[in-house]
C-alpha cells in the first residue's frame, strides 16, 4: 500500500493515470448524454483521493468544486444565504445581549479560576462580607492563592479644581485588587502593599482619557474625592472595567481611606457587623472548587460560633460569577431564557428552509450524482462533497450575519438607564460573539445539510443516468419537504404569539396611568455627604434647600424622598413584621424602602388606601411612625389590620408604628412582581443623600438651571446630579423599555414569518414544476384556471392548516412558560391565536398563489411536448 502511494507520487505516472482517468470520465458523460456534465471533470477529485492524495488535498478539492458548483446557482445561494444571514444574525445579536447581561466572565486573567466568596444569612441572601470576616478568612485560607476585596461605591470626583466636583462610580479595593485580578496598570503601577489606607488612587483608561487626554503627566498629579487630595499613581488597562457588570468604575482607591471618605465617626474596617464587601478569590495550583468551598464552610462555622452576635446563622460559600449574578437577577435569567429560546425557533426556521432548498437541488443533481457514484465514489464521499457545500453556504450566511448583529448591537445600545453616573449595558461585537456565530453556522450546517446529503447520496445512480430522476414516488418525494415548512409555520406560530404577547402587554402599559405623579415634576439629587457634612449639618442643607426652592418663581410644591420609583437607587431596609412567623433559620426580612418627607405622598400622589400619611408632627423625638404598602399587609398580616401593628426596622431605635397602608406600586421595574415596601419619615430616619422633588406650574424643565443655582448659592461644592424630569424618568424606565421587548420579539417574529413563507412558497412552486405534465392535462380535457388555482391553493393552505394546529399546540405549551418567567408579560388569548392565524392563512395564500397562477397560466401542447 505504500509503496503504490510512493509510485503514485512520481509525476510522469501520476500525469499520465490522471489522462487515462480523465478520458474514462469524458466517455461516461458522453454516454450520459447531458450538457449539464461538462463541468464534472472536477470529480476527478474523487479519484484522485482514491488514488492517494492527502486529506488536506482532498478537502481543497471539495472546497474548489462546491465553490464551482455554487457559482452556477446564484438564486440558490442568494436565497439559502439570505436565510442564515437572518437567523444566526439574529441570534448573534441576542447572544451579545445576553453575553451582557449574564454571560460575559470577569476582564482578568484566567477568569475561570477567579470565584466569588460569600457570607450571607437566610434572611439576606444579597449581603456581602464584613472586613474583619474578610482578614480572616486570607489569613486561614490555604485553597486560594489569593482573595481580594472591594465595594462599589460613587465618589465626588474633581480632577479641575476649576470645576464643579462630579459623581463618579469608584471602588475601594484592598491591597492585593490588582494582583489577585491579574491586572497590571497600563501607565504607572497598582497599589502597593503599604498603601492600603494612604490617599492614592488609580483612574480608568476611559476617565485618563477623558480629563487628561491620555498624558503620561496624569501620573503623580492630584484629584479631590469626596474634597480629599489623592494622588494618581497608575491607570488601569482599557480592558479592564471593572468587576460590576453595568457600573464601570473611574477611580480605585484603597480600602483603608473608606473612614475618611465616607466622613464616618468610626473605622468601617473594625466593624464586623457591617457586610458591604465582595470578595474574590483566585484557586491556588491543584486547589478545586470544592475543596475551597468545604474549605470556606469550615472556616465560616468557627467564625459563627467565635462571634456569635455579629455572624449568627451567617454561611460562607463559593461559587462561579454566573451563579452570582443568577442569584442576584432571577428576573434576567427569565429574560436570557425567553430571548434565546426565541431566537433559536428562528435559526431552526432557517435552517428547515435551507433544508427544502438542498432536497429540491438533489433532485436536479440526480445525474450528476450518479456519475460520480458509477466512477467510483463512495457514498460517504458524495456526502461530504454536499457537507462541504453546505458547510460554505452557512459560513457565509454566519460571516453576512455579523453585519446583522452588528446593526442589532448598536440599537441595543441605545438602552439606556438614566442615572448619575450612567449605568452601561456593554453590548458589544467582540471575539466571544464571532465565535458564537461559528458555532451556530456549523450546528446550521449540520442540522440542514446532514439529510438532504445522505438522501441525494443515496441516489439510483442506474436510473437517475437513464432518465435524469432517482425513481422516488411523488408522494414519497415531498413528504419530507411538507413536513418541514409545516414545521417552520409551527414555530413561526410559536414567536408571532410571543410578539402578539408583548404587543398586547405594551398596549396595555401605555393605556395604564402611571401609578404616581409624572406630569410637572423635576428631580434632582444632591450628596452633601461627599464633602463630609455631619448629619446635623446634612439635614441643616437639606432644611434650607427645600425651603430656598419653596419661593422660586413658578414652583407649585416641593418633596423629599431618598428614591424617585422606578430609579434605579432603590434601597432595601432589614424589617421585622409583629406577630410574624418567619421559617426556621429565619429572623427577619427585606422589603424596598424609603425616606420621605411629610409633603411626598401629596406631591407625588401616591394614594394612601388606609389610615394617613406622614405629618410635620412625625419628627425626630416623637412616636416612631411607618407606613407599609398593601403588598406588605398582605404578607405579613394576611388576616389582620395592619393600622397599628409594629415593625422592628435595622439602624432604628426601637420599633415603628404603622400609620398608614399606601397603594402598591412599581418600584424598580414596571414588570416586576408585587413587592413589598416600607415608607419611613425622613425627620426620623436621616439620609445622607436625598432627591429633591419640585413641582412646577409650568413646564418642569425650565427650573433645571434655577434648581442648580439654588445649591451652588448654599454650597457651590456640593454636587447635583440625576436633574431630569419625573416624566423622563417614567417614559425611559416604562416605555421605551418595554417598546424594547417588542421591538426584538417583533423583528424574530417578522423574520420567522417571512421565512415560513418563502419555504412555503419555494414547496408549492417546486411542486408545481415536478406537476407540468399533470396541470397541461387536467387543462386540456376542460379544467378551468381557477380550478387549477385552487388546486395548488389548495394544498399551501393545507399545509398551513396542519402547521397552525401544531404551532398552537405548541404555543399552548409555551406561552404559559412565557408568561410565568417574565413578570409583567400578559397570557395569550383566543383572540390573539385567531389573529395570528389569520395573518398566517393570509400570508400563506398569497404565497402559494404567484405558483399557482403560473399554473394555471400553462400552454397544454407545450406542457405535454416539454415533459
Amino acid at each position: 500500500m505504500v509503496w503504490n502511494r510512493l509510485k503514485y507520487l512520481w509525476p510522469a505516472r501520476r500525469r499520465r493515470e490522471e489522462r487515462e482517468m480523465r478520458e474514462e470520465l469524458e466517455s461516461l458523460t458522453a454516454m450520459a448524454g447531458s450538457r449539464e456534465l461538462g463541468n464534472l471533470t472536477l470529480a476527478m477529485e474523487d479519484v484522485r483521493a482514491i488514488w492517494g492524495w492527502t486529506w488536506l488535498e482532498s478537502i481543497l478539492a471539495d472546497i474548489r468544486y462546491a465553490l464551482r458548483t455554487l457559482r452556477r446557482q446564484p438564486a440558490f445561494v442568494a436565497v439559502a444565504v439570505l436565510s442564515l444571514t437572518l437567523a444566526i444574525g439574529a441570534n448573534s445579536a441576542i447572544f451579545s445581549f445576553a453575553d451582557a447581561l449574564l454571560l460575559r466572565p470577569l476582564p482578568v486573567k484566567d477568569p475561570a479560576a477567579v470565584f466569588d466568596v460569600t457570607s450571607t444569612t437566610p434572611d439576606d441572601p444579597f449581603e456581602g462580607m464584613s472586613f474583619p470576616d474578610y482578614r480572616d478568612l486570607s489569613d486561614k485560607s490555604r485553597s486560594f492563592s489569593g482573595l481580594a476585596a472591594y465595594r462599589l461605591t460613587s465618589l465626588a470626583v474633581s480632577a479641575n479644581p476649576a470645576a464643579p466636583a462630579q459623581i463618579r462610580f469608584a471602588n475601594l479595593v484592598s491591597a492585593n485588587f490588582f494582583p489577585v485580578a491579574g491586572v497590571t496598570a497600563s501607565t504607572g503601577r497598582t497599589f502597593l502593599p503599604d498603601e492600603s489606607a494612604q490617599p492614592v488612587a488609580i483612574v480608568s483608561h476611559d476617565f485618563w482619557r477623558q480629563n487628561y487626554a491620555g498624558n503620561h503627566s496624569a501620573i503623580g498629579s492630584s484629584l479631590r474625592l469626596n474634597g480629599i487630595v489623592f494622588t494618581i499613581v497608575g491607570v488601569a488597562p482599557a480592558s479592564f472595567t471593572g468587576l460590576d457588570r453595568f457600573a464601570l468604575p473611574s477611580i480605585f482607591v484603597p480600602l483603608g481611606m473608606a473612614q475618611r471618605l465616607d466622613g464616618e465617626m468610626a473605622d468601617p474596617l473594625e466593624d464586623r457587623g457591617r457586610h458591604d464587601l465582595v470578595v474574590k478569590g483566585r484557586l491556588s495550583p491543584g486547589a478545586s472548587r470544592k475543596s475551597a468551598q468545604a474549605e470556606t464552610a469550615i472556616i465560616g462555622a468557627a467564625l459563627e460560633h467565635e462571634y456569635v452576635k455579629t455572624n449568627r446563622n451567617r454561611h460562607m460559600a463559593v461559587r462561579t460569577e454566573l451563579q452570582r449574578r443568577i442569584q442576584q437577577s432571577p428576573q434576567l435569567l427569565a429574560l436570557v431564557k425567553m430571548l434565546m429560546g426565541l431566537v433559536a425557533l428562528i435559526l431552526i426556521i432557517a435552517c428547515s428552509n435551507v433544508a427544502n432548498l438542498l432536497l429540491a437541488r438533489g433532485r436536479t443533481r440526480s445525474r450528476e450524482i450518479a456519475i460520480r457514484l458509477s466512477i467510483g465514489a463512495g457514498r460517504s464521499r458524495v456526502v461530504r462533497q454536499l457537507m462541504t457545500e453546505g458547510l460554505i453556504l452557512a459560513m457565509a450566511g454566519a460571516t453576512a450575519g455579523l453585519f446583522v448583529a452588528y446593526g442589532g448591537i448598536l440599537l441595543l445600545n441605545m438602552q439606556s438607564v438614566p442615572s448619575d453616573p450612567p449605568f452601561v449595558l456593554g453590548v458589544q461585537l467582540d471575539w466571544r460573539v464571532v465565535q458564537f456565530s461559528l458555532l451556530a453556522a456549523l450546528g446550521s450546517c449540520i442540522f440542514f445539510g446532514l439529510a438532504p446529503a445522505w438522501q441525494t447520496a443515496r441516489t439510483d445512480f442506474v436510473r437517475a443516468l437513464k432518465t435524469g430522476v432517482d425513481g422516488a414516488s411523488g408522494t414519497r418525494r415531498t413528504f419530507g419537504r411538507d413536513v418541514l415548512v409545516a414545521g417552520q409555520i409551527a414555530l413561526a406560530t410559536v414567536v408571532l404569539i410571543a410578539a402578539a404577547m408583548f404587543l398586547a402587554s405594551f398596549r396595555n402599559i401605555l393605556a395604564e396611568p402611571a401609578e404616581f405623579r409624572t406630569d410637572h415634576l423635576i428631580g434632582m439629587d444632591t450628596a452633601p455627604a461627599a464633602l463630609h457634612y455631619s448629619p446635623e449639618q446634612t439635614q441643616a442643607f437639606y432644611r434650607r434647600l427645600v425651603n430656598r426652592v419653596r419661593t422660586m418663581a413658578g414652583v407649585a410644591g416641593v418633596a423629599m424622598t431618598e428614591a424617585l420609583p422606578l430609579s434605579p437607587s432603590q434601597t432595601g431596609v432589614t424589617v421585622v413584621p409583629e406577630g410574624y412567623q418567619f421559617p426556621k433559620g429565619r429572623e427577619k426580612t427585606i422589603a424596598f424602602g424609603a425616606a420621605v418627607d411629610a409633603a411626598y405622598f401629596r406631591t407625588m400622589n401616591v394614594e394612601i388606601q388606609r389610615g394617613r400619611a406622614f405629618t410635620d408632627d412625625d419628627r425626630a423625638g416623637s412616636r416612631r411612625v411607618a407606613i407599609v404598602n398593601q403588598q406588605f399587609a398582605k404578607t405579613y398580616w394576611p388576616n389582620q389590620d395592619a393600622i397599628g401593628k409594629r415593625i422592628g426596622v435595622d439602624g432604628m431605635d426601637g420599633p415603628a408604628e404603622v400609620v398608614g397602608v399606601a397603594k402598591t406600586g412599581h418600584y424598580l421595574s414596571v414588570n416586576e412582581k408585587a413587592a413589598t415596601f416600607v415608607y419611613l419619615p425622613y425627620e426620623q430616619n436621616p439620609r445622607s443623600r436625598m432627591t429633591l422633588i419640585v413641582q412646577s406650574a409650568g413646564d418642569p424643565g425650565a427650573l433645571a438651571t434655577p434648581l442648580r443655582e439654588a445649591v451652588r448659592s448654599i454650597d457651590g461644592n456640593v454636587p447635583v446630579f440625576n436633574l431630569r424630569t419625573v416624566a423622563t424618568l417614567y417614559e425611559s424606565r416604562v416605555t421605551d423599555t418595554w417598546l424594547n421587548y417588542f421591538q426584538m420579539v417583533g423583528t424574530m417574529g417578522f423574520i420567522g414569518l417571512a421565512l415560513a413563507t418563502t419555504g412555503l412558497y419555494g414547496l408549492v412552486a417546486y411542486t408545481v414544476s415536478r406537476r407540468v405534465k399533470e396541470f397541461g392535462i387536467r387543462v386540456a380535457i376542460g379544467a378551468t384556471r381557477r380550478d387549477v388555482v385552487w388546486l395548488v391553493e389548495r394544498r399551501g393552505l393545507m399545509l398551513a392548516g396542519v402547521g397552525l394546529a401544531f404551532g398552537g399546540a405548541l404555543t399552548a405549551v409555551t406561552a404559559p412558560m412565557l408568561s410565568a418567567g417574565f413578570p409583567g408579560l400578559g397570557a395569550s388569548s383566543p383572540a390573539m391565536y385567531a389573529l395570528v392565524a389569520l395573518a398566517l392563512l393570509t400570508v400563506s395564500a398569497v404565497a402559494s398563489y404567484v405558483p399557482a397562477r403560473r399554473a394555471a397560466g400553462l400552454d397544454p401542447l407545450r406542457a405535454l411536448r416539454e415533459e
